[in-house]
Order: C-alpha cells, then sequence, then structure tokens
C-alpha cells in the first residue's frame, strides 16, 4: 500500500510537471512583423533590426568623412593662399634683369621688371620701352607665368641690347626658383617648359629711402640746423626739403645695374639769404656727390660718394610728406 507521504510527493511532482509545459520560456514579439513567428521571427526582427542600425552607422560615418574632406580641402586652399601670399610677398619690389636667354642683358637704361602682387601686375622697362602685363604664380609647385604683356613702341638707338630676348623669355617662362647670392641678395631666376633657364634677376629694393629725414652729419661732421630735412619718394623719384633755409627740390634716379646705386639731379632751391649759407652750399653738394645708400637701420640711412666715404648721414622722421 502506497505510503500516504509518498502520494503527497508523487501528485506535487505532477502539478509542478504540467505548471511548467503551460509556460513559454520565450517572450512574445510585439513587432508587427516579428509576431506570431516564435524564435524564428525574433531572429528575423533582430536581423533587421541590426542592418538598420548598420545602414545608419555607414550613412553618419559618411556624412562625417564628407565633412572632413571638406575640412581638408578648405585647410589645403588655405595653406596655398597664405603660401602664394608668402611669395608673392617675396617677389614684391623691383628685380634688375641681369642676363635673358644666356646673354648679359643690355639697355639704354638698365632693364628691370616691379613686381606689384596685390594686383598681380608687372611694370618695368626692356632697355628701351617700358613693359608692363599681368602674372599668375604658385608657391606649391613654384610655377609662374606672364600674360597680358604690352610695351610701348619707341625706336631704339642701339641695336644690339636684349629688349626682344626680354620678351621672348617673359612668354617662354613657366617655372621660377628664388635664392640668395652674395651680400645677402635674392636671386630670381626664370625657367621654360625644357628646364632652360631663360631669365636671371637680381632684387633691387629701394623703398627703405622712402621718408622724410633730418640731416644729422655732413662729410662725418654733425649738423646742427633743426630745419635742414629732405623727404624722399622712389616710386615717384623726387626729393624735396629744407636746407634750414630755402626749400629745395630736385630728381632722385635709382640705378638697377647695381645695389642701392642713387644719384639727385635737376637740384633746384629757393633765393632767401641765409645765415647758415655754409652748410647749405655743403648740403647740396653732398646731395650731388651721393652715388649709393646704405641703409643702418630702420631709422638711419647714409650716402655714399665715390670715395667710398660717407657724404650725408640722415635720421628718419616722419613717412613721405607732402
Amino acid at each position: 500500500m502506497m505510503n500516504r507521504n509518498n502520494v503527497m510527493i508523487a501528485a506535487l511532482g505532477l502539478a509542478m510537471l504540467f505548471g511548467a509545459s503551460s509556460c513559454s520560456i520565450f517572450k512574445p514579439s510585439t513587432d508587427s512583423e516579428g509576431s506570431g513567428k516564435g524564435i524564428q521571427g525574433w531572429i528575423e526582427t533582430g536581423k533587421e533590426d541590426t542592418k538598420a542600425i548598420s545602414d545608419k552607422t555607414k550613412n553618419e560615418a559618411k556624412k562625417v568623412e564628407k565633412k572632413t574632406d571638406n575640412a581638408i580641402t578648405e585647410v589645403k586652399e588655405k595653406l596655398e593662399e597664405i603660401a602664394n601670399s608668402q611669395v608673392n610677398g617675396t617677389l614684391d619690389g623691383d628685380w634688375a634683369i641681369e642676363s635673358v636667354l644666356g646673354k648679359k642683358a643690355v639697355g639704354e637704361t638698365a632693364p628691370f621688371i616691379k613686381f606689384v602682387p596685390e594686383q598681380n601686375r608687372i611694370f618695368g622697362n626692356n632697355g628701351c620701352n617700358i613693359i608692363n602685363g599681368f602674372f599668375k604664380s604658385s608657391f606649391a609647385d613654384k610655377t609662374i607665368s606672364f600674360n597680358q604683356l604690352a610695351t610701348t613702341m619707341m625706336l631704339c638707338g642701339d641695336s644690339n641690347i636684349t629688349d626682344a630676348e626680354i620678351g621672348e623669355a617673359l612668354g617662354l617662362t613657366v617655372r621660377y626658383t628664388m635664392e640668395n647670392g652674395k651680400d645677402s641678395e635674392s636671386i630670381l631666376k626664370f625657367y621654360d617648359a625644357g628646364g632652360r633657364e631663360v631669365m636671371q634677376l637680381m632684387h633691387r629694393d629701394f623703398h627703405f629711402l622712402d621718408g622724410t629725414w633730418a640731416v644729422v652729419a655732413i662729410d662725418g661732421e654733425t649738423v646742427n640746423i633743426k630745419d635742414m630735412k629732405i623727404a624722399l619718394d622712389v616710386d615717384e623719384k623726387k626729393m624735396h626739403g629744407n636746407t634750414g633755409c630755402n626749400i629745395i627740390n630736385g630728381e632722385l634716379e635709382t640705378d638697377m645695374d647695381a645695389a642701392n646705386s642713387i644719384s639727385f639731379s635737376k637740384i633746384a632751391m629757393t633765393r632767401m639769404a641765409c645765415p647758415n649759407s655754409g652748410w647749405e652750399t655743403r648740403m647740396t653738394m653732398a646731395l650731388e656727390e651721393a652715388i649709393t645708400a646704405e641703409k643702418i637701420s630702420a631709422d638711419e640711412i647714409a650716402f655714399i660718394g665715390s670715395n667710398g666715404q660717407q657724404v650725408m648721414l640722415l635720421k628718419k622722421t616722419s613717412p613721405i610728406e607732402d
């Protein structure tokens, strides 16, 4: 006879068995597509969710990549712009043409080119006629080209000058190099498409002369005349000032054949009687004797005579005065 305790245990076991069989171990899907599909529906729905997340991630990644590429492009363009402004700034000023197409550059006047980077323009002289046009340069690949070149049509007295070669060389130029020569002077070289050097130029910057200068010494002797000064304008080729008594005017010429070569001509002044006429005469003589200018500092320059001696020492008082 079955023990009462054993019967109760058996009944409890059956109850637990039937209770467990009536419960699912999987939570039914609430998704409309996965609903009613059991475990397979859940797997397929999960795959679809994963694919949607993956596609979204890829789209976001593409957006980030595009933004990054745009940012890199903008940075490259900015760096190129900065680099070009640097080289254009370096090109700024006057350049004496030293040689062209394998020949020494020869002219009735010294041939030169003046770069004006803010306008992408050049001006100059081919040794006989005035030249002007436009240029385009790139710092990244060291390219440079000239276009819309034009010249005046004056007849040249000397048939041996290289004016035609200068125009030809500028038309052939596609690349450049820049290096330092003796005395730290910048040398600019132009090359054609085949790599042949077609022109060599030397930097000639006279703009350190611009401004109004007090005369502090003549022939090494200190000048103590308050109003003795001159104002120089390189682009206008003008000199005007005061001897301490009379107004003085003249022309300033810069020579491309040699660094810092200058000369003063057509000097004229008013004729007031002056107590310091001796210094006035010495001032005009010093200007006539000057053949080069020397930059001592940002505020001091000196004029040097043919014997290599300083004929005038000047100290800047202000920018160019009208």
